[in-house]
């Protein structure tokens, strides 16, 4: 459904431009390594709270509505941000910025509803693209136009961002329509949540995500203070390393997976996904230098991005139709406690530890979602009599 991808693209664009200068503002503002990195997972706190009500009511009342009601926070959520003059000001505008980015799950169980078990990896993939456009053309209006030549002016960011939410709400309204009709109260009743998480192929992939988003966190919300530090970069260098990842996320998701999921399928090609992502973690340690961290964070862009495409997918599959929502906020919601513990992770590892342990420990935890792929989709021997 083209209309879901315009959507979370004109939505994520708002983020892309304030995201790369958030921790210079909060470090303007007072804040401390620790406190940046809580401040960057303020609103996904939100998401882990929000998720699962949210994806269960869309499986009751209908995607759209549900979408349209939560992205309508975005613009008060950036207005907020455009005049926060405190550091509690600014977790309040990302803490408000939460319940919009909850929508993100119930645009993906829309996606599942549209399209059919060959074509959901494509689905998913078409929805995660619009994350790596964002990150390039966010970042781009931020660096070109909005942040100002020093890169500083974080109220015009913030302003442009509301706008792009403003168009999202409107595009939300106007373009989304409901692929199936929501589910009636018994089936809710029939498919508990628990039982969902608790198959095998639905536990076995939101574990996987869950790794590897802990890994790409605790890097992401780094890589401001430890390139600062490392190779003297500004607020314009690192959105221009958020470029490059948004960049081979999308080479990844518009090349690579239509062409190696035909051929060697979802489980594999996730497999594949999360050793570029081991590999991409490596280069902070062996190799800090500008020309390897920009492949490392084109490693990095597209093994996460291809990923969660391909295990988004495969979670999808796995859930009963009836509760695409449910399963897909439970998944988010998990991914949100991972997406909190990891930065926080990171900024303790980058503050305490050193400046290569918030690297050393995401390519550690990339092989162990390797091995975690391949042992939740081994070939398994057919029952006999079969």
């Amino acid at each position: 459904m083209a209309g879901a991808v315009v959507v979370t693209l004109v939505y994520l664009i708002g983020l892309g431009i304030v995201y790369p200068a958030l921790p210079f503002q909060a470090l303007a503002l007072g804040a401390s390594p620790i406190q940046v990195s809580l401040i960057l997972v303020t609103d996904t706190a939100m998401v882990l709270l929000l998720a699962p009500a949210l994806g269960r009511l869309s499986d009751r009342f209908g995607r759209r509505g549900v979408t349209c009601l939560a992205l309508a926070t975005a613009p008060f959520a950036y207005l907020m941000l455009a005049y926060a003059d405190s550091l509690l000001w600014l977790f309040a505008a990302r803490a408000l910025a939460g319940v919009s980015n909850a929508a993100i799950p119930v645009i993906q169980a829309l996606m599942a509803d549209s399209t059919c078990d060959r074509r959901r990896v494509w689905g998913m993939a078409n929805v995660n693209s619009a994350f790596a456009i964002a990150f390039i053309i966010g970042p781009l209006l931020g660096r070109e136009w909005l942040l100002g030549p020093e890169g500083t002016d974080y109220r015009a960011g913030a302003l442009g961002a509301a706008g792009f939410a403003v168009l999202a709400v409107i595009l939300a309204a106007a373009l989304l329509r409901e692929a199936r009709r929501p589910a009636p109260v018994q089936r809710l009743v029939v498919h508990d949540p628990a039982s969902v998480i608790a198959a095998p192929l639905c536990l076995g992939p939101i574990a996987v995500m869950a790794v590897l988003a802990f890994a790409y966190a605790s890097m992401e919300t780094t890589l401001g203070l430890w390139s600062a530090r490392i190779l003297a970069w500004g607020a314009a260098d690192v959105a221009l390393a958020f470029m490059c990842a948004g960049i081979a996320a999308l080479f990844s998701l518009w090349v690579l997976i239509p062409v190696l999921c035909h051929r060697l399928g979802e489980e594999v090609v996730a497999a594949g996904a999360a050793l570029s992502m081991g590999l991409g973690m490596s280069l902070f340690v062996v190799w800090p230098s500008d020309l390897a961290i920009a492949i490392a964070l084109m490693l990095l862009g597209g093994g996460i991005a291809t990923s969660l495409s391909c295990l988004q997918a495969l979670l999808s599959k796995a859930a009963p139709p009836s509760i695409q929502g449910t399963a897909m906020g439970l998944n988010h919601a998990v991914l949100s406690a991972a997406r909190i513990v990891g930065p926080v992770w990171g900024g303790f590892a980058l503050g305490s530890l050193g400046s290569g342990w918030p690297y050393l420990s995401g390519a550690a935890l990339a092989l162990m979602a390797l091995l975690m792929t391949i042992w939740i989709y081994r070939p398994r021997p057919q029952t006999a009599g079969r």
